[in-house]
């Protein structure tokens, strides 16, 4: 199964009704995200390697210390693979959780070098990857820290834009799929449709680059 397939069966599967999803959203995702994948470089593809759930069967029939040592080795050699175990250890405290989110954030603000075209791949899957791991390792447990990451992220399209020669369109996609995530994480957190739509126009209100269109809907309810 191709990547961007498994994303459109995602988003067919949060489009039926749940918090802060749309339709909009599925379309788009429709329309967009083939395109998107088929553009940009990707990670080692789980359909070259063998299928998933092969690949999963050997893996649950390792014992733990076996693994472990991979792991191990794994983290001493990829930077992402240490910093993955990092949150893994921290899963349970939020506000550590947030603080290592934030310090990516933080990398990028004070990063001043500009991203030329040919580099612009490479980039926006920085951004993809970051909002993919917020969306999977905090939003689920602690929606409250998600929605401010979200916003934080959001809040970045000041400095992206202006440093990065996006005309492939391989950054704008991270932003729109932030917006949407920031809904579902307000829903998720207990946010009345009010203080949500009022949250959301003053994100809008605050946009100069044309990035935070997603929260336009959730604006109007």
């Amino acid at each position: 199964m191709r990547a961007c397939d498994r994303w459109l069966i995602v988003a067919a599967r949060q489009d039926r009704g749940g918090p802060g999803w749309d339709s909009c959203f599925a379309e788009h995702c429709a329309g967009t995200l083939c395109n998107h994948w088929a553009r940009r470089p990707q990670n080692v593809r789980m359909d070259a390697i063998g299928a998933r759930e092969e690949i999963a069967r050997f893996l649950t029939s390792q014992d733990a210390q076996t693994l472990a040592q991979v792991l191990l080795e794994l983290a001493e050699d990829h930077a992402p693979v240490y910093q993955r175990l990092e949150r893994m250890r921290l899963r349970n405290d939020p506000a550590a959780l947030w603080a290592q989110f934030t310090r990516q954030l933080q990398r990028w603000e004070t990063d001043d070098r500009f991203v030329r075209y040919q580099d612009a791949a490479a980039f926006g899957r920085e951004l993809d990857v970051w909002v993919a791991q917020v969306q999977r390792e905090v939003l689920p447990r602690f929606p409250g820290e998600a929605m401010a990451l979200f916003a934080a992220f959001l809040d970045l399209d000041r400095v992206v834009f202006e440093r990065v020669d996006d005309d492939g369109g391989y950054v704008g996609g991270a932003f729109e799929l932030a917006c949407r995530l920031w809904v579902a994480a307000a829903a998720a957190a207990g946010l009345s449709a009010a203080e949500i739509a009022n949250r959301a126009s003053a994100m809008l209100c605050a946009d100069n680059y044309g990035a935070r269109s997603g929260l336009s809907r959730a604006a109007t309810r």
